[in-house]
């Protein structure tokens, strides 16, 4: 077998270009537009064919598998309500979930909280239902609406929420990143229409517009129960035209599958009540020997349960317990990758261009990235140096005043306690005065005094002994 030659060097470097190259501004010249790659020829992919099993082999446990890591993990959901003040959006989300998600302490009634300026509060609950673990998170809106002029009321909400895009981008593109980063980003948002008959406010529309592209809407109409049934089928039929007319993209519920029969048929008909009309309460009423949740009046009792009253159950099937994944997966493949694309391509959410370089090297970026993770640590270093200087300078001061205040506790102790020797001084000195006129005066001595005394003690103490023994003799 003859012997086999060694394959030849392959060059690492490109070779040299003999062709007089254009400079770029040559190029740009005759183009605005940068160049664009040609799109790669995808390989054709070979259709697996099909083999049947001649036993069990156990990969068809894998759905229970991810199901049990998927309980294990648990579950995040998002939800922001958006209304004016007053139109039940605490009590409607209290009544979805069925627990008290708004602390009465800290969500005070409407007229307790109204805000002069649109801010966003966000409240977490870990919601527990057949040992499954839902954190949940409310994002209200407090001062929405509310003001007399509400330009630009909607601006911080859009900020909140791409906000939350921005962090969950940062956690993927670091270069060392946690296999599944927290998921904080907005999945739903109810935006609450009040029930004025007259179709969606200037401030409706503009909103909806501005987040349509940004987040799951879907309209709801608040407080249903001050509607009559024909009253607010034409509202929903004004709204839904008004939607139309304005190109605002709401949240499309799919067709749930696995469905069949009177399941699908139900789910159509529960998908054709939107916008929902819904009536929320915290109260529990008795009825006819049944508890129920609703609202009572001289004319009557609205069930918030009961289809034919409002559509809080349609509302409560479809959000939670039938289309809550897909709105999780609508967020992180629509409106996540819109801003992803958008922020990688260097646009703005107005959509101007902002400077960035194009075509970076993998190597060069990692090592861009890791310049400035060195110069944030350096920064922060810096930052808490300062801090730390800062804490010692205060606790230096802190222990000099109080050396200066033990000084000057001490200087008045002792200024008090010579006072009183002073003044001791001048009372022993006074009683030895007076000590020394009496005994003029009487021409006794303090020793005269004593001794006499002791004599009348014992002489005292000598006749009771004598009157005793005289008694004793007596008896005898």
């Amino acid at each position: 077998m003859p012997p086999q030659m060694p394959a030849p060097p392959v060059p690492t470097t490109a070779p040299p270009v003999t062709a007089p190259l254009r400079s770029t501004e040559n190029i740009m010249k005759k183009s605005d537009h940068p160049p664009v790659a040609p799109k790669p020829e995808l390989p054709k992919i070979e259709k697996p064919k099909t083999k049947e099993l001649d036993g069990y082999v156990g990969f068809a446990n894998l759905p229970n598998q991810v199901y049990r890591k998927a309980v294990k993990k648990g579950f995040e959901f998002t939800l922001m309500v958006v209304g004016e003040t007053g139109l039940g959006k605490s009590t409607l989300i209290n009544s979805l979930f069925l627990t008290d998600v708004y602390d009465k302490d800290k969500h005070p009634g409407p007229s307790l909280r109204v805000k002069k300026t649109v801010g966003v509060e966000t409240s977490v609950v870990l919601l527990k239902e057949n040992g499954v673990n839902l954190t949940l998170t409310i994002v209200d809106t407090p001062g929405f609406g509310d003001a007399v002029d509400n330009s630009n009321c909607w601006q911080p909400i859009i900020d909140f929420v791409e906000s939350k895009y921005e962090e969950f981008l940062n956690a993927e593109s670091r270069v060392t990143r946690m296999a599944a980063p927290p998921d904080t980003r907005v999945h739903c948002c109810l935006y609450f229409i009040a029930p004025s008959g007259h179709g969606l406010k200037p401030l409706d529309v503009e909103f909806m517009q501005r987040l349509s592209d940004k987040v799951n809407i879907i309209p709801v109409i608040a407080k249903a129960d001050t509607m009559t049934p024909e009253e607010c089928k034409d509202f929903k039929e004004q709204i839904l035209k008004e939607i139309a007319q304005h190109k605002i993209k709401i949240y499309d519920f799919p067709e749930s599958t696995g469905e069949e029969g009177d399941g699908a048929e139900t789910s159509k008909a529960l998908r054709g009540r939107v916008p929902f009309a819904v009536v929320g309460a915290n109260t529990v009423i008795e009825q006819d020997g049944r508890r129920i949740r609703g609202r009572k009046y001289p004319w009557g009792i609205a069930e918030v349960e009961n289809l034919e009253h409002c559509d809080f159950l349609a509302l409560r099937n479809m959000v939670i317990r039938t289309h809550l994944q897909d709105l999780k997966d609508v967020t992180s493949s629509v409106h996540y990758e819109n801003y992803r694309c958008r922020k990688l391509a260097g646009l703005s959410h107005d959509g101007k261009p902002h400077r960035m370089n194009s075509n970076k090297n993998p190597l060069a970026q990692m090592e861009e990235e890791k310049r400035e993770h060195d110069s944030k640590m350096k920064k922060m270093e810096i930052e808490m140096e300062q801090v730390f200087d800062m804490k010692v300078r205060e606790k230096r001061a802190k222990l000099k005043e109080s050396e200066a205040e033990l000084a000057r506790r001490h200087e008045a102790t002792r200024r008090a306690l010579e006072a009183q020797a002073r003044e001791l001084e001048d009372r022993q000195r006074a009683l030895l005065a007076e000590q020394s006129a009496w005994e003029r005066e009487t021409g006794l001595s303090l020793d005269d005094l004593r001794r006499r005394s002791l004599e009348a003690n014992s002489k005292e103490t000598v006749d009771g002994k004598e009157k005793k023994d005289k008694k004793k003799k007596g008896l005898f």
